[in-house]
């Protein structure tokens, strides 16, 4: 996987928009009991975007033992304007030029060689619920992160199709809790380096669609 390199790495302090509030700390974000678990999606207007944050703001009841942040590659100006001013009960990260995108490594898909048969029903839904967007828009993988303290990378996941990612809020928290199992003190003398080996397995996890 493409992402298997940024385990152990930390992502430098950044400040971030929200649909709603700019200029956020991401540090301060970090700072809670529990990991983030931050997933990258194309523009907030694509179906699997769309498809996806609808299905989590649905599960949200069943996110346990961790916190969710979703980020999207359209400004804050383009979804609050689509949400009306409305907030979101987890934080909406809006990354319209793409920075942290590029800093991550977040690929763009492949044509067909990105397609999977639930992205086809998506999209199949969205056209004919006569939903359009921007087709010309960067047409990225999904990427999703586990991330601690001080933005220290602790799981990734590139995704190998469109809709490569956990599927709801349930699935959520089973990732988190796996990686902090795998990287809780064992018994004798602690280690404060977790085992990358350990936490780039996301096949276990059985996301493939």
């Amino acid at each position: 996987m493409k992402s298997e390199h940024l385990v152990g790495t930390s992502i430098p302090r950044f400040t971030y928009d929200t649909p709603t509030v700019p200029g956020n700390d991401f540090y301060a974000l970090c700072e809670g009991e529990h990991p983030l678990c931050m997933i990258f999606l194309p523009g907030f207007d694509h179906p699997v975007s769309r498809e996806y944050i609808t299905r989590y703001l649905k599960t949200l009841p069943q996110l346990k033992g961790a916190r969710l942040v979703c980020v999207v590659r359209s400004s804050a100006q383009a979804v609050a304007k689509a949400t009306h001013g409305s907030d979101f009960p987890f934080p909406v990260i809006c990354d319209g030029p793409g920075v942290l995108y590029g800093y991550l490594g977040v690929e763009q898909t492949r044509g067909l060689l990105s397609w999977s048969f639930a992205a086809q029903k998506i999209y199949k839904a969205a056209r004919d619920a006569g939903y359009h967007y921007d087709t010309k828009a960067p047409q990225l993988l999904p990427l999703t992160l586990v991330v601690g303290h001080l933005g220290k990378i602790l799981f990734t996941h590139s995704g190998r199709s469109q809709t490569d990612l956990p599927e709801d809020c349930a699935a959520i928290s089973e990732i988190v809790r796996a990686v902090e199992k795998a990287t809780s003190p064992t018994d004798g003398p602690a280690d404060p380096h977790c085992s990358d080996e350990t936490l780039t397995l996301p096949d276990l996890m059985g996301w493939d669609n």
